[in-house]
């Protein structure tokens, strides 16, 4: 098998003077190189952008949430406590709960935003803090709230503004006089304390204040709609998921990050699938260049094809010959492409060449970040496709009429 490799090598590389297959062979070469190279650009900055996406979620969502199948309010009991401090890894927990209301500020068009009462140990459990650029969390203060800076803009809202307060309107199921059923509308004022920036959606709709404060609003005595549990960075988070649905599944969702979030993470992933399915149809159309290359080097090696089965080399092993040759093209391609990809990929994200078309307080290019496990897929895919390629033609017989 050796000394085919040799003759395919020296069918390839041995180039005495300038002709049509040595010009369409380099242009094999080129196409897969730069097919390669551009997939692994796109992906890498695809990876990029995921890993953007997960940091900038690390700060809003916690690392496990646990909310009811069924209905929208429970009451942790005893128990329930008790088991969440009886799994290892579990750092700490905070009870939560979300309502969305009506926002309003002096003459400003009502905006309906999430609310979010939060436990006193919430710090402990979420990075928000980090995520303050104006004023400060409100702590144990009565009536303060913490607004995304979407809603503190789109309002015009102030930090502590005692004379001009935000107020949070609702509605609420009440019984009259003759014990029927009317609807109210409810409305509290609350005073903004700080203001966050997360780079999310939820910069314009979210606020938070303290769970207790929310609960006298709702009148939920006790009450909340989930629980938000942060892990410890050196426990394992796949053993802690298994021991939380154990002890919680039967009335509760036990929600890691990607869970929380489903939608975001599935688009990204859906968005790299739809890049491996159209990269790998372009490079299809350039196995195209590869297979004309094989059909002009048999046209031409015509007399050696002959001379060599003179000498006693089958037809099966002549195949061979030129089945190697494309294997090579494509080698050369694919290494070419993962190199010049990678040091595209490594100046990038040194030097930020390529910068982004809008401007942002914290991402100014392109992010790159390159995965070993998509070179591997690109590897293969590429590598599959030029076998096939090469293949189908040096299988043809027409080429070995002797």
């Amino acid at each position: 098998m050796t000394y085919l490799f040799q003759i395919a090598s020296k069918y390839l590389f041995a180039i005495r003077h300038r002709s049509i297959v040595n010009i369409i062979t380099l242009t094999s070469i080129i196409s897969v190189l730069f097919g390669t190279m551009a997939m692994v650009v796109v992906l890498s900055v695809f990876n990029g952008f995921d890993d953007i996406i997960k940091k900038l979620y690390q700060t809003v969502d916690s690392d496990f949430k646990i909310e009811l199948k069924e209905g929208r309010f429970f009451t942790p009991d005893s128990s329930f406590f008790k088991q969440l401090n009886s799994i290892d890894g579990i750092e700490s927990f905070s009870e939560i709960i979300e309502y969305k209301m009506l926002a309003y500020h002096l003459d400003h068009t009502p905006i309906i935003v999430d609310v979010k009462g939060v436990g006193g140990n919430y710090l402990a459990v979420n990075n928000i803090a980090d995520s303050i650029w104006k004023g400060d969390f409100f702590y144990k203060k009565n009536n303060h709230v913490i607004v995304g800076s979407g809603v503190s803009h789109t309002l015009s809202l102030k930090l502590l503004d005692y004379e001009s307060p935000l107020k949070l309107s609702f509605f609420q199921d009440t019984l009259n006089l003759f014990g029927l059923e009317t609807i109210n509308q409810v409305t509290h004022s609350v005073y903004v304390s700080g203001v966050f920036q997360t780079h999310t959606e939820l910069d314009q709709s979210q606020l938070l204040l303290n769970i207790e404060d929310l609960r006298s609003m709702l009148q939920l005595a006790e009450k909340c709609s989930s629980v938000e549990i942060k892990i410890d960075s050196s426990s394992n988070a796949k053993n802690i998921e298994d021991a939380l649905n154990l002890y919680f599944s039967d009335k509760f969702l036990v929600k890691n990050r990607l869970l929380q979030r489903p939608f975001i993470y599935k688009m990204v992933k859906t968005e790299k699938l739809a890049v491996y399915v159209i990269f790998s149809f372009i490079l299809i159309i350039s196995m195209l260049s590869l297979m004309a290359s094989l059909v002009v080097l048999l046209m031409e090696k015509q007399k050696d094809i002959f001379i060599l089965n003179a000498l006693g080399l089958i037809q099966k092993k002549v195949k061979a010959v030129f089945f190697f040759i494309g294997l090579l093209v494509t080698s050369i391609g694919i290494f070419g492409g993962v190199i010049l990809g990678g040091m595209l990929c490594f100046l990038q994200a040194k030097f930020k060449i390529i910068k982004l078309g809008s401007d942002s307080s914290f991402l100014d290019a392109y992010p790159v970040k390159v995965n070993s496990i998509d070179i591997v897929m690109i590897v293969v895919i590429v590598s599959f496709l030029g076998a096939l390629a090469s293949f189908l033609v040096s299988r043809y017989n027409r080429f070995y009429q002797y």
